[in-house]
């Protein structure tokens, strides 16, 4: 998808297209793109996109609205819709870039605009993109990417501004596998949705973000990490709201939880809490 999310430049378009027109853009031109690119928000920007007369002609466009909609249920499903700004002006290396873009900005780290208070503005902190076609390049075979880079200094910048330890976090407590039979979708929505409740519980927690990851394999990255507690969903446990939570390591064959135990969805964040090694 040729189309960004969120822009974090701001350059007035007056000085945009000044220097459009300076590389020999026509004004007309450049004034129908100031009409697109200066368009940001949301679900209106979707159809925005899907009825303006010209832009609803692209495949282009087409194809990067159906994944700008497939983002957006996955960001409803971690409750973080309201963090995101579809905007049309960005751009980020068009030469590789071959789908998705987006950069990230905190309070602490956008640009200071006239009037308003900013406490560092150092810019956004992370960036990054799809990029399927670059590794190609090199290896000689399509191999799909998407990646992120982290301004380090910029995030300890704004954590010692506002005064944040910068020792590391402790490990994950909690990892949320899914399992099914014969046309398993995966569960991907349901996890993001369990990780997501258990974050906002305070309670640390990662999944595989595999569409389709096989639970040996799930089983393994939770092993490999130390992490103490697997949240299995499974697809008739989930329409009987219930979820499994299993302690790894266990070894006695006798102990009752060796395989997991059922608990209710509602009862999910103590049942885990009661397992944890620092409630023991």
């Amino acid at each position: 998808m040729s189309l960004p999310i969120t822009n974090m430049l701001q350059l007035p378009w007056s000085e945009v297209k000044q220097e459009m027109e300076t590389k020999g853009l026509p004004a007309d031109i450049a004034d129908k793109i100031g009409e697109w690119v200066q368009r940001k928000g949301g679900d209106d920007i979707i159809d925005y996109l899907k009825t303006n007369e010209t832009l609803s002609q692209s495949e282009d466009v087409s194809q990067g609205v159906r994944e700008m909609e497939q983002l957006f249920s996955y960001l409803d499903a971690f409750g973080a819709r309201k963090r995101i700004s579809f905007d049309l002006s960005l751009a980020r290396g068009l030469d590789y870039y071959t789908g998705l873009i987006y950069e990230v900005v905190t309070e602490g780290s956008a640009p200071r605009v006239k009037g308003q208070q900013q406490e560092i503005g150092v810019g956004s902190v992370a960036a990054g993109g799809r990029y399927d076609g670059l590794v190609g390049m090199f290896s000689g075979k399509p191999i799909p990417c998407v990646g992120i880079s982290f301004g380090i200094d910029r995030i300890i910048s704004i954590m010692k501004a506002r005064g944040q330890s910068t020792q590391r976090a402790k490990d994950v407590d909690a990892f949320v596998a899914a399992f099914g039979g014969k046309g398993f979708t995966g569960l991907l929505t349901e996890r993001m949705q369990v990780a997501q409740e258990l974050w906002a519980a305070g309670i640390k927690a990662e999944f595989s973000y595999k569409l389709k990851p096989k639970l040996p394999q799930q089983f393994k990255q939770a092993e490999v990490a130390g992490v103490p507690l697997l949240v299995i969903l499974g697809e008739d446990e989930l329409k009987d709201g219930k979820v499994k939570i299993k302690v790894l390591g266990i070894k006695d064959d006798n102990d009752p939880e060796k395989d997991g135990v059922l608990v209710n969805r509602t009862d999910m964040i103590a049942e885990i809490r009661k397992r944890l090694p620092s409630a023991a």
